[in-house]
């Protein structure tokens, strides 16, 4: 039986650092599923989806602190489940540039819910100009509510006009069927 582990390990970014993770991550008998990585500042975060049979993945479990220690790594895991996404007829993508304040992405955030999107992935940069900094956001979003997709692009619209922002795109994907 397969089993899944979800592995996030944060530290100082620096040459070679996900090599030794993921050598020894295949070194349990642990296949990495899927994966993200971000540097943040002089940090990295590395988000890993773990498969294997229950001793590999216990192996990792009891292993990975302490190699984490030897490397001056964060690391945090979670037993989980394969993903088995919904199939959504209809999904979207938006983006958002604009001024960077405090509470622009929880706004962009709160909007969706209350639209009914749900939020399938998220990617922000902060790019510092003058005379002030700008805040670009990108979402990728799935309609939970049958409905509300014909406002949907109109209010996203609005909304971004009323933040103030610099530039914005509503893309509306419907399923062929």
């Amino acid at each position: 039986m397969t089993h899944y582990l979800v592995v996030t390990a944060i530290g100082t970014d620096r040459p070679g650092i996900v090599n030794e993770v993921t050598r020894h991550v295949s070194g349990c008998g642990c296949n990495i599923v899927d994966s993200r990585l971000g540097i943040f500042g002089n940090e990295f975060t590395f988000i890993m989806l773990l498969s294997g049979d229950w001793n590999s993945l216990m192996q990792l479990e009891i292993s990975l602190p302490l190699r984490s220690q030897e490397w001056d790594l964060i690391t945090m895991m979670k037993r989980t489940e394969r993903h088995h996404s919904l199939q959504y007829d209809i999904n979207a993508s938006a983006e958002i540039l604009i001024r960077d304040e405090p509470g622009i992405v929880s706004q962009c955030t709160q909007f969706f819910i209350d639209h009914g999107w749900d939020i399938q992935a998220m990617q922000t940069e902060t790019r510092e100009q003058q005379p002030y900094n700008r805040f670009k956001a990108a979402f990728q979003l799935n309609l939970t509510r049958a409905g509300e997709v014909t406002d949907s692009e109109a209010a996203f619209s609005a909304f971004c006009q009323n933040l103030g922002a610099e530039s914005f795109e509503f893309i509306i994907h419907r399923k062929h069927t």
